[in-house]
């Protein structure tokens, strides 16, 4: 029987070939889209599962209090204190390991002239005990036991030496006069890892260094915990929120900070942290659940394609029916006769959708930035989703069609008086309007999502980041002095608008600091991100300027006693308007001054992130971060070419590396914009795999009202009335599914939108552009077989039986 129901599946795959394309060829589309989703969204939620003690490793966090209300910040990053002190004040924690990012360090292979910018990481010498990060090369136990000691990897052994055995070689950073001794070599770091590192040496060398590593305020470091295993890890949370009550005085009278900690699952970070000062860029879990809930909708709307399809032709499988009842055949036989014609095709789609996931991963890792494989060896899941996916889709396709078709009547269906049941027609109708609503809602996602992108790219972010570049003067000898003298003579060309030093540009994070209400040490006082400047900047910048004035040269005094807030710092020190906060004394860290000036406030980071009040005084004597160019709108290159030459005529050992402003600043919508794009195209795809369906459905329906048509035809009709006739029962269902859809895409995209502080409007017209284009693209997708039936001679059409 199993053969017979084979050969027979075959052969009426084969015999209805237009049939069994459209099916096959949505099918594929929709197991093709499941298989990559899977593959992106194991890859998002397997992020640093790989480590032997994932489930016992937890991350600090650190949420420290503003005082006088002010509210507060929560960071990614604590006092280098905080996790050994915890080791020792509770059992329940075996060990803790710090890791400290410095970026843009110079190295250099020792017995060479080449240097290149570098990010190193300094960890505690039981990081490899903590972590499973393997060693080709070294003792993981102690490669980072003692101080300038450097584990490296491949990558880096590869560009410094060209070759893995390396262990015993040096690296120096000749800007700190520092010499590294490598101990081992990396294997490569997953990439589903959310620490990455190509050098990582011993934090030992910054107590060599003398650096401050036992305070509670120097936010520099991230703190990891090995917890027993079982432990309670909410009571846990309880007892460590307030550890440092214990060791910083006055937490709570009203004019200091508070810290409170708590612990971040380590599996957990990549998906649900979104912390200050994050050691690598995460992703958002909404996102991925979205994309999840996209793959099943692809494949439900392919699997209703069937349904639809098999149901619509029932009239032409009634005989068949009907002889194989005569002849014997139980009811459960034909179901399994059906249901084993779409698992085949279900299985022939799965073929199909595998060989193109296997070319087309490259492009999907292009845009998604992941290294997406068919790894069933290393990934046992992924073939139990695959078998998985294809029986759902083959039973679920042939469920309905099997136990429909197999219980019409013989004495029906031999007599020629079979008709099609209403309650099918009905249910195809629900089918199609489920279909539309789905594809609706993600047309209206689409155009949300581009939206919102387009409304962060293009709104007014405050200040003018065209035609700038912007060069790091970090671990330059005499930057100060070199940097300024480097501005000056960028500034009598022609090609150089303008230039300005400033300790950050936009998009680089500010760092925090103690603003007080006046000249006493005693007075009140709040925290706020600083900003150091030159005389320069708030005109390169284009800030506005809302009362009082910028910095000025004229203004000798302004080095050491000016300071210009923008409108939320002034409001954080309790200030409403702009006139009343001019001249009123402030001190600053050693600096006694007045407010000189307030600017209208502007996205220093993102518009994904509300604006931070910050102050904003002049560099003095300290060495800038960044040098700010301004070109002139033509020739780039030969512009950027006489800058380096005047940068290595002025330091000749200088690394000259520089960055367009604007570029720099937009890669902070990266996980957005490479969220939209993913949308955009499997929204695409749904939309395709439904009109598939509603293809194959509007060419039976056509089939079936030939001699209709024909009718019709003879007694006048003319091709448009006959146009109208067909479409217009495919145009009802999906305008009922435009006001299904409309308030269920409303209220989903409203709720996505919450998570963005600055965001656009969900306008009437994006649902009525939804709506529009979705029945447009029914209607082309129908016409052609509508014209096609309408077109039909009346003889040839009256001629059918």
């Amino acid at each position: 029987m199993i053969k017979n129901y084979l050969k027979v599946a075959f052969r009426s795959i084969v015999k209805n070939k237009v049939y069994s394309v459209l099916n096959i060829l949505g099918l594929t589309i929709g197991m093709t889209c499941s298989i990559i989703i899977f593959l992106y969204v194991h890859d998002e939620l397997t992020f640093d599962k790989f480590h032997e003690k994932s489930d016992q490793i937890y991350r600090l966090g650190c949420e420290y209090f503003l005082p006088n209300d002010a509210g507060s910040e929560i960071n990614a990053t604590m006092g280098p204190v905080v996790g050994k002190q915890m080791v020792q004040d509770y059992a329940e924690i075996l060990q803790a390991v710090r890791i400290q990012r410095r970026d843009d360090h110079v190295v250099q292979k020792a017995e060479s002239n080449e240097r290149f910018f570098e990010t190193i990481h300094f960890a505690d010498s039981n990081l490899f005990d903590l972590f499973t990060f393997p060693l080709i090369d070294g003792d993981p136990d102690n490669a980072l036991r003692e101080p300038y000691t450097m584990v490296i990897s491949q990558k880096v052994a590869m560009k410094y030496f060209d070759r893995l055995d390396v262990v015993g070689e040096e690296l120096l950073l000749p800007e700190d006069s520092l010499q590294f001794k490598i101990t081992g070599v990396l294997a490569d770091i997953p990439a589903n890892s959310h620490l990455q590192f190509d050098f990582l040496a011993s934090l030992q060398t910054r107590y060599s260094q003398g650096a401050f590593m036992t305070g509670w305020w120097n936010f520099n470091t991230y703190s990891y915990l090995e917890l027993e295993k079982n432990t309670n890890v909410a009571a846990l949370s309880e007892k460590i929120i307030d550890i440092s009550r214990r060791y910083i005085a006055d937490q709570e009278d009203g004019s200091g900070y508070r810290q409170a900690y708590f612990l971040q699952h380590l599996e957990d970070i990549h998906l649900y942290s979104d912390l200050r000062y994050e050691i690598s860029a995460n992703n958002k879990a909404s996102y991925v659940y979205i994309f999840l809930v996209i793959g099943i909708f692809i494949l439900i709307i392919a699997c209703i394609n069937f349904m639809n399809l098999a149901t619509a032709r029932s009239a032409l499988r009634a005989k068949e029916v009907g002889l194989r009842k005569v002849v014997g055949a139980y009811r459960h036989q034909l179901m399994v006769q059906f249901l084993s014609e779409s698992i085949i095709m279900a299985v022939i789609s799965l073929c199909l959708s595998m060989i193109l996931v296997f070319f087309g991963l490259n492009t999907i890792n292009g845009f998604t930035g992941k290294n997406l494989a068919l790894d069933f060896l290393g990934n046992p899941l992924l073939p139990i989703t695959i078998v998985a996916i294809t029986l759902f889709v083959g039973v679920l396709s042939g469920s309905y069609p099997s136990i429909f078709l197999s219980s019409f009547k013989p004495s029906e269906t031999l007599k020629g008086s079979f008709k099609s049941s209403a309650k099918g027609n009905i249910l195809r109708k629900v089918l199609v309007v489920f279909q539309f609503t789905v594809s609706i809602i993600l047309i209206t996602g689409t155009i949300v999502v581009f939206n919102q992108l387009h409304f962060m790219r293009d709104r007014d972010l405050g200040f003018d980041k065209a035609r700038t570049i912007f060069i790091p003067t970090r671990f330059v000898n005499n930057a100060s002095a070199n940097f300024r003298l480097l501005k000056e003579s960028l500034e009598k060309y022609p090609q150089v608008l303008g230039a300005s030093l400033s300790s950050r540009v936009p998009g680089k994070e500010l760092n925090n600091s103690v603003v007080r209400l006046g000249w006493d040490e005693n007075a009140e006082w709040s925290d706020m991100r600083y900003l150091t400047v030159d005389h320069d900047f708030i005109e390169q910048y284009d800030l506005e300027v809302l009362e009082g004035r910028p910095f000025s040269e004229e203004h000798g005094t302004d080095v050491e006693e000016a300071f210009i807030l923008n409108e939320s710092g002034m409001k954080r020190l309790g200030w409403a308007d702009p006139q009343e906060a001019i001249g009123k004394q402030l001190r600053w860290q050693r600096r006694n001054g007045h407010v000189i000036g307030i600017v209208k406030d502007f996205h220093f980071m993102s518009v994904n992130r509300a604006i931070d009040p910050f102050i904003i005084t002049m560099q003095g004597d300290r060495a800038p971060g960044y040098l700010s160019v301004k070109l002139v709108a033509e020739d780039y290159q030969n512009s950027i070419e006489l800058i380096r030459k005047e940068y290595k005529s002025i330091m000749p050992s200088g690394i000259f590396e520089y960055e367009f402003l604007d570029r720099d600043f937009d890669q902070q919508y990266k996980s957005d914009e490479k969220f939209m794009t993913i949308f955009t195209f499997f929204a695409i795809i749904a939309i395709l795999v439904a009109c598939l369906g509603l293809y194959g459905l509007a060419a039976f329906t056509a089939e079936l009202k030939t001699k209709e048509m024909g009718i019709r035809k003879v007694l006048g009709a003319s091709l448009g009335k006959l146009l109208i006739l067909i479409t217009t029962q495919f145009s009802k269902l999906v305008i009922l599914a435009i006001f299904i859809s409309v308030p269920l895409a409303y209220f989903g995209l409203a709720y996505w939108l919450e998570g963005f502080p600055y965001k656009t409007s969900l306008s009437w017209w994006i649902f009525v552009l939804s709506g529009l284009t979705a029945l447009i693209i029914a209607w082309l997708t129908i016409s052609y077989q509508s014209v096609k039936s309408a077109l039909v001679n009346p003889v040839d059409s009256l001629r059918q039986e």
